[in-house]
């Protein structure tokens, strides 16, 4: 399992380094600065969840709002059909977009929470952490968001009853025609671009879906890893890497949920996390702890 990781880990940091070399501006160039202070206005951006949103959207979006609530910032947001155009920036989903104060804005996960950690310094989600617990748990982040978010687009875009049912629709349904049709076609090829950057366009939908497989199983190992260190069968207090919660506890929340709770044509996603039980009651507490299980209500 280690190797596996390790050479996923290098394919992915070097795809990486590729698209943000590509997509860099200066709008969040310049860091945070530790221990800023909280700007009191700031608002998240993301599409409309009734009728726009797709999958690897969603899940980045519910992934960000979990981790600002997780680390009791406040923050507002933002539905708007325009969200994906606000911002230029982006490797994968290119959403949340998150505005803080007046001009500094950051697109994506793992940007946004970059940014957050410098902020708050020593009082960051991860700062519990040793300096190499942390190298690691961001390898696990880069991984898991890979994973998770390139078979979401795989899904979305290359599983034809999926596109002709739900994302095609979507997609079209911010604009008039003959926009929308220009704008389904634009978004496909752009998708299309991206997972052929990461090598998944020719992948076929098992063994996609055999990568979530891999990915998920790694996580629910280390799991059990923290309920073994601690003989405790419940894992009703422990995390991915202890009883203290860091920026991975909310990515891998994010996806999960999403996952589980977007009504797709063909459920293999949804059946795939459902195979990892322990994954899916982690996903139940942290739902409860900061959703009041509201997100996973109607998930049996």
């Amino acid at each position: 399992m280690e190797t596996g990781l390790a050479a996923a880990l290098t394919t992915d940091e070097a795809m990486d380094k590729a698209i943000n070399s590509s997509n860099s501006t200066p709008t969040s160039a310049t860091p945070g600065s530790p221990n800023e202070p909280w700007p009191k206005d700031v608002h998240l951006y993301q599409p409309p969840e009734e009728d726009q949103i797709l999958l690897p959207e969603r899940a980045s979006c519910l992934a960000v709002k979990t981790y600002l609530r997780m680390c009791n910032l406040p923050f507002k947001e933002r539905s708007c059909v325009n969200a994906e155009f606000m911002s230029t920036e982006g490797r994968l989903s290119r959403l949340p977009l998150l505005r803080l104060g007046g001009n500094k804005l950051l697109t994506e996960f793992e940007p946004i929470v970059g940014h957050v950690e410098r902020m708050l310094g020593s009082k960051g989600l991860s700062s519990w952490l040793d300096e190499e617990e942390r190298d690691d748990m961001r390898s696990m982040v880069t991984y898991a968001e890979n994973t998770c978010t390139l078979t979401e687009f795989h899904t979305c875009f290359l599983e034809e009853k999926v596109y002709d049912d739900h994302t095609r629709l979507r997609n079209g349904a911010a604009h008039p025609w003959p926009l929308s049709t220009w704008r389904r076609h634009d978004k496909r090829q752009d998708a299309l671009r991206l997972l052929h950057v990461y090598q998944w366009d020719e992948l076929s939908t098992d063994r996609a879906n055999y990568k979530l497989h891999e990915c998920l199983q790694l996580l629910e190992d280390m799991l059990k890893e923290q309920q073994d260190k601690e003989q405790d069968n419940s894992l009703t207090t422990h995390y991915i890497y202890g009883k203290q919660l860091c920026e991975l506890d909310a990515l891998i929340y994010g996806h999960l949920t999403a996952i589980l709770t977007t009504v797709l044509p063909n459920p293999l996603l949804a059946n795939t996390v459902r195979e990892f039980p322990k994954l899916v009651t982690y996903c139940r507490r942290i739902d409860a702890q900061f959703y009041e299980g509201k997100q996973l209500a109607g998930e049996d």
